[in-house]
């Protein structure tokens, strides 16, 4: 029910789920390199072209197994040429989440929404707390390459996703340049402490210029460990001493990082 709940934000059209039957066209088959099987398969015009292209994700036959279950799984994009041949134009080994990243959840992977000029990857996991996310990529015409555009952010507690659901988008503006190529998901945190400057500044949940912030705040002096940084905001967590923890993203500018 609750994996249901939380798909239902995001991806309720086009989506492709692991549990349809994957049909591999013989032009794609010839991509796949040894040692790899398809996780899934995607058609359409994934540059704006009005041409046929593909998605095509690859796993480890055996990454269920203790020596797989690290094992990554290619992301290869393959884009329709004048000739009508498909053509491999990129790799990504770290843009989708393992067999076991999911936590006690299982596999995190969920599907891939096609989009005009690009798509989207979601991801669902945890255990009693769950969470999800979807990154949303691009075709930029006039830099010829895909770009990460967009992510959103949920979490929630599973015997209480109503109440306890919280979400977070994420734009471009504040993730700067990212190519589709470099994306790792697993690349964007850190541990790092930061030290408030301002005499207070305030907690948000979606980190953009003219949002509006929590209650929660910082003041200054306050000491808090950094989980991402995007461009105008840092994402913190702030324990007071009394196991109470708060976490949200603050205003660059009014915090430091410390060496």
């Amino acid at each position: 029910m609750h994996r249901l709940f939380i798909l239902s934000i995001g991806l309720l059209s086009g989506l492709v789920t692991l549990s349809q039957e994957l049909k591999i066209p013989a032009e794609a088959k010839f991509f796949i390199p040894d040692g790899y099987e398809p996780l899934d398969y995607i058609a359409g015009d994934l540059n704006s072209d009005k041409k046929p292209d593909a998605l095509l994700l690859l796993k480890k036959p055996w990454e269920d197994s203790i020596n797989e279950e690290q094992a990554a799984r290619p992301l290869l994009l393959l884009i329709r040429q004048a000739d009508g041949k498909l053509k491999q134009v990129l790799r990504n080994d770290n843009a989708i989440m393992c067999r076991h990243c999911g936590g006690a959840f299982g596999d995190p992977y969920e599907g891939t929404e096609l989009a005009p000029g690009g798509f989207s990857l979601s991801f669902y996991g945890g255990s009693s707390w769950r969470w999800g996310n979807i990154f949303r990529f691009a075709y930029k015409p006039l830099k010829k390459n895909w770009y990460l555009v967009k992510e959103n952010q949920t979490s929630f507690q599973s015997g209480d996703p109503e109440t306890t659901m919280k979400k977070t988008e994420i734009g471009e503006s504040e993730l700067g340049e990212v190519l589709l190529e470099k994306f790792d998901y697993n690349s964007f945190y850190e541990d790092s402490q930061w030290k408030v400057n301002a005499i207070k500044t305030f907690f948000y949940d979606n980190p953009k210029p003219g949002s509006k912030p929590r209650k929660a705040y910082l003041v200054k002096g306050n000491i808090a460990t950094g989980i991402r940084q995007l461009k105008n905001f840092v994402e913190l967590s702030f324990s007071d001493g009394n196991d109470n923890i708060t976490t949200g993203f603050v205003l660059r500018k009014d915090i430091e990082r410390l060496k």
